[in-house]
């Protein structure tokens, strides 16, 4: 499925950095000490239809998670503050809205334990000490750590190179065209391998990898016992 490029390295795709309006948060900017003192990676967002601005690799796992997450409508990276002590406001790290309307907030946690605020780092000893300042601030927190993300290792080099693809498959014209061929071509089975369909269909790789990308990135199709950089995938029919 590789598409030969990082996704973090490019957001051709983009035109814009704005928001939607009619959500109820917008991504808090990274300042340039931040962009300094962190890796960040900039990449646009199909499922949210802009570039999205994330620090530090933990962070970018989460979003490629979200991203190919059919059933999460929208996310925003650092969506707001919460007040965590009298001089210290911490970052929600994302929200989400899903198809069903439900919205939250989500903090990842380093491994180290740390989370960073506004006067350096802290440390959480405690969760319950963050769900009562969540609490007070209004809204109810879900926990994502460091170690639950290593463990999904595989998904995060698999997401980033199926995002390219997507990219690529929201610019291809015939994009319908192919859509609609494969899902012929499935009707009758619910498995196929990518190097059948690249066969069988009269269009070019490229855009047939594009097109399998784009309808595993809308919750259509999936990948099957995947592993990264793999010059074949077997591609099942994701039931309603």
């Amino acid at each position: 499925m590789t598409a030969g490029i990082t996704a973090t390295a490019d957001a051709s795709s983009a035109t814009s950095h704005a928001t939607e309006p009619n959500l109820p948060y917008t991504p808090r900017k990274l300042s340039l000490g931040e962009r300094n003192r962190h890796e960040t990676f900039v990449f646009f967002s199909p499922r949210n239809r802009r570039v999205v601005t994330v620090a530090d690799m933990v962070n970018v796992a989460v979003a490629l998670k979200f991203e190919f997450n059919p059933n999460i409508r929208r996310y925003i990276e650092r969506p707001r503050r919460i007040q965590f002590t009298a001089k210290q406001q911490i970052d929600v790290s994302f929200w989400t809205r899903d198809t069903s309307g439900e919205e939250r907030f989500y903090l990842v946690v380093p491994e180290a334990g740390t989370v960073g605020s506004t006067t350096g780092t802290v440390s959480i000893r405690d969760r319950s000490e963050l769900d009562d300042a969540a609490q007070r601030n209004g809204i109810r927190l879900h926990y994502i750590s460091e170690p639950e993300l290593l463990s999904a290792q595989a998904w995060l080099a698999t997401g980033f190179e199926l995002l390219p693809l997507v990219w690529d498959y929201g610019r291809l014209a015939t994009r319908s065209l192919i859509r609609n061929q494969i899902r012929a071509l499935l009707a009758n089975t619910e498995r196929v391998s990518l190097s059948n369909l690249i066969k069988t269909l009269d269009f070019t790789p490229a855009n047939v990898r594009a097109v399998a990308a784009g309808m595993i990135h809308q919750g259509e199709l999936r990948l099957v016992d995947y592993s990264p950089g793999a010059a074949d995938a077997i591609l099942e029919v994701v039931c309603a």
